[in-house]
């Protein structure tokens, strides 16, 4: 007997049921020490690092987040006298402090270094000031930040008043506190930035470099960190898990990458080395394609092309093709350590950034993208931003 038309819906149905059902091929666990790309490992020299943290009590900024919880992690290995973990997340800040406490269960080498997490937000400066001077913080490292490039550009207040403003109230309670050595964690985006992201870490660079005072301010401009929260490599590893695609903007985009732990011993070793108002720069060995990264993680997970598909969806506001580390007019200098290089360039006067940061937070407040964005172009030049209309809103903020 033959199959009758509904029978075939049927029996159509039940295949798609079953396919949908079957086991689906397992994705492989990703060692992303086997992924492209990063700065070779190099031979460190601890002792300078010890010295300068020993005995000390040292605030993370940002300590939930990626670089900054491995920062607290090599950092008790140098023995502070205390460990101040700072965090606005408190679910994230909550993990840091489990993972902490069963580092310190297995090795048991730094029991004498105390603890302390503070959920907070460094914008609020009576808070951080309060916070300062309980603990009588000699050292800060500052790493948190809003990093997410397209999300930035929809929220271009936001990014200033985290970024910037916070950055220089976070300075200032900082000195007003005694405390002794400051260390912002910027980005290779900060360079001819496209972003407004970039924007602000290259506005921070420029407050790090001109800002007279007492504490020694410097910064550490990195690329890109393999594994970190919210990045490429998670989010692929995602995409490959539930959807069996992964999304890439561009098939010859490229980025610069290291491993986070290689990063943060470098930005310790930066940290040791750099005098005031340095802007210090990691050697990031070549720079990789993303698609040859995606490449590479299917591959890693146990898969073929055939089996994950890749999707070329277009660049995304603010990326930009390449990143770079140094701008034309910065000098590329030895500084001692292995791999870190100070960009020497011409400072801004502080007195001429002040009166552009206070014209920037007045601009702000009008909440208009466009004004706001020209400002910015006016501390930042080489911010590749253009507005058709450019002339008439630049006889308006004037």
């Amino acid at each position: 007997m033959g199959i009758v038309e509904g029978d075939q819906e049927v029996l159509g149905a039940a295949t798609q049921r079953a396919r949908r059902s079957a086991p689906r091929k397992q994705v492989q666990e990703i060692n992303l020490e086997d992924l492209p790309g990063g700065a070779d490992p190099v031979c460190l020299d601890v002792e300078p690092v010890r010295r300068r943290i020993a005995g000390r009590v040292v605030m993370v900024t940002g300590a939930a987040g990626s670089i900054g919880s491995e920062l607290c992690k090599q950092i008790l290995d140098y023995a502070p006298r205390a460990l101040v973990c700072v965090d606005r997340a408190e679910t994230p800040l909550f993990h840091l402090q489990n993972v902490l406490s069963g580092s310190l269960q297995q090795t048991r080498t730094n029991e004498q270094s105390e603890i302390v997490y503070r959920v907070a937000d460094i914008t609020e400066s009576g808070r951080m000031e309060a916070i300062l001077r309980e603990h009588d913080i000699r050292v800060i490292l500052h790493a948190a930040a809003y990093k997410h490039v397209p999300l930035m550009e929809d929220n271009l207040e936001e990014a200033l008043r985290n970024n910037v403003f916070g950055l220089e109230s976070l300075m200032e309670t900082a000195e007003r506190c005694g405390c002794e050595d400051f260390l912002l964690i910027s980005s290779d985006k900060a360079v001819n930035p496209a972003s407004f992201m970039g924007c602000t870490k290259r506005i921070g660079e420029l407050m790090i470099a001109a800002r007279p005072s007492e504490m020694r301010c410097l910064a550490v401009r990195f690329g890109n960190v393999l594994g970190s929260q919210g990045s490429v490599i998670p989010l692929f590893q995602e995409q490959i898990r539930l959807k069996r695609r992964i999304t890439v903007t561009h098939p010859d985009m490229t980025r610069y990458f290291m491993r986070i732990p290689e990063a943060v011993s470098l930005v310790l070793q930066a940290f040791c080395v750099g005098g005031k108002r340095d802007i210090l720069v990691l050697e990031m060995g070549q720079p990789v394609r993303i698609l040859d990264m995606a490449k590479a993680l299917i591959r890693l997970a146990g898969m073929t092309e055939e089996e994950v598909k890749i999707e070329i969806t277009g660049v995304r506001p603010g990326e930009k093709m390449s990143e770079e580390l140094f701008y034309d007019f910065e000098t590329r200098l030895g500084t001692g350590a292995t791999k870190v290089f100070r960009a020497a360039a011409r400072i801004v006067p502080w007195t001429h950034l002040q009166g552009q940061l206070a014209k920037l937070r007045d601009e702000c407040a009008t909440g208009v993208a466009d004004r706001i964005r020209l400002r910015v172009k006016q501390i930042v030049p080489e911010y590749r931003w253009e507005q058709t209309e450019a002339g008439v809103l630049a006889r308006a903020v004037k």
